[in-house]
């Protein structure tokens, strides 16, 4: 009996000790299991936070590139050029003077040319520019007016809605070419992370004060360590630049300055606007017939990277325009000494050119215009043409009188 007792004790004792043995090891199991859920929730939480240096990253990037482009294109006259990452075709070194202007090492963009085609009632061919009895409405009235077809504005158009190569479009496609090279991710794959970026769509928003720029890119993070994986596609960037409204000031400059020719573009400054600065012949070419001028205009208070907006664009050289001569036929006996007087009838000439360039008159014998007339001129044919022209030095601008004898 005291054996059998003995043997059940021992019974229990062991049992006790497999159910603490047992317990222990569940114990154990169980907080094994906590630690490693709280170590890969840890993990995760870690790969969610050290994305945040990777999206503010690229966000820079869209920042920067957005200032890069406003900058850059403000300096060249509204465009961007391929091999910048625009949409402009690029140049040749021998189109300076036709396409463009350098400056600065920049080849800024004519936004001002010279009319080339006949927009009734105007015309743009040399003698009957701007209108054959310019400034007079009609050859036998007083009525002046000064308003016409004076130039053709190549101002690229503000939002994609507007035209090819606008401004906006221009923006957007600059951030697409050059995000690539911006956001080089050496930096956080030499820290352990896989990064897979697809490829850029840029939006841009140009409001009154500000552009607002979103760029759609798949952005893929991989924790080589965890394994897990974070994606991101939407980077933005908010440029606080006031380019819709210098835009629209100078499109106004333009407009005024191809539509009037008594327009002076450099004393159109508001005292509370942007500053307008004229270069004159900033490019000449004689042999080509080529001369053009630089527009500078900086808004002092719209700055990016700490200095002002500058827009700086060409404006090629145009034509002067004479005043109509409204006698030009006249008839003298042979032999009759015509003096400048007899042929303008002492009215002064006058003429006015849309470059605010200085003009010098000349009356040429015969119809090219290849020898002064040296007054008194004898009478001696039966007809006798003066060919009396204005020129900035570059372009003329003529009318013929003709003298018959009698």
């Amino acid at each position: 009996m005291s054996r059998h007792k003995s043997q059940v004790t021992m019974l229990m004792i062991v049992g006790l000790v497999l159910f603490i043995i047992v317990s222990f090891v569940l114990y154990l199991s169980k907080s094994s299991v906590k630690k490693q859920s709280q170590q890969t929730i840890k993990k995760t939480q870690e790969t969610a936070i050290d994305t945040k240096p990777i999206k503010e990253f690229i966000n820079k990037c869209v920042d920067k590139l957005a200032k890069d482009a406003v900058v850059l294109l403000g300096k060249q006259g509204g465009y961007l050029y391929a091999s910048q990452g625009g949409t402009l075709l690029d140049y040749s070194d021998t189109d300076e003077g036709i396409f463009f202007v350098k400056y600065n090492g920049l080849n800024v963009a004519y936004n001002i040319l010279p009319p080339k085609f006949a927009a009734p009632p105007y015309s743009s061919e040399i003698p009957d520019y701007p209108w054959k009895a310019f400034p007079y409405q009609k050859p036998d009235s007083n009525a002046e007016s000064f308003k016409g077809f004076f130039g053709i504005s190549n101002l690229p158009p503000l939002n994609s809605s507007e035209g090819p190569n606008s401004i906006q479009i221009q923006i957007e496609t600059f951030v697409d070419h050059n995000i690539a090279d911006c956001a080089d991710m050496k930096l956080f794959t030499s820290q352990g992370y896989e990064i897979e970026m697809g490829a850029s769509k840029t939006y841009a928003t140009i409001g009154n004060r500000n552009i607002m720029v979103k760029s759609e890119m798949p952005v893929k993070i991989t924790n080589a360590g965890t394994k897990e994986t974070t994606e991101m596609k939407d980077f933005s960037a908010d440029i606080s630049v006031n380019l819709r409204n210098t835009y629209f000031l100078i499109k106004d400059l333009i407009e005024n300055d191809i539509k009037d020719v008594k327009f002076n573009i450099s004393n159109a400054k508001d005292n509370q606007g942007p500053n307008i600065i004229l270069t004159r012949d900033a490019f000449s070419d004689d042999a080509r017939k080529i001369r053009a001028d630089l527009l500078d205009v900086t808004d002092e208070n719209s700055l990016v990277y700490g200095k002002p907006f500058q827009y700086i664009f060409a404006r090629k050289n145009r034509a002067p325009a004479l005043y109509y001569i409204k006698k030009n036929i006249f008839s003298f006996p042979s032999g009759y000494l015509i003096n400048e007087s007899s042929i303008l009838q002492k009215n002064p000439l006058k003429a006015e050119d849309p470059d605010e360039d200085s003009l010098a008159f000349n009356i040429y014998v015969g119809e090219f215009g290849k020898t002064i007339a040296n007054f008194p001129k004898k009478l001696d044919t039966p007809q006798l043409k003066f060919r009396v022209e204005v020129s900035d030095g570059q372009f003329q601008d003529y009318q013929m009188i003709t003298v018959n004898r009698i």
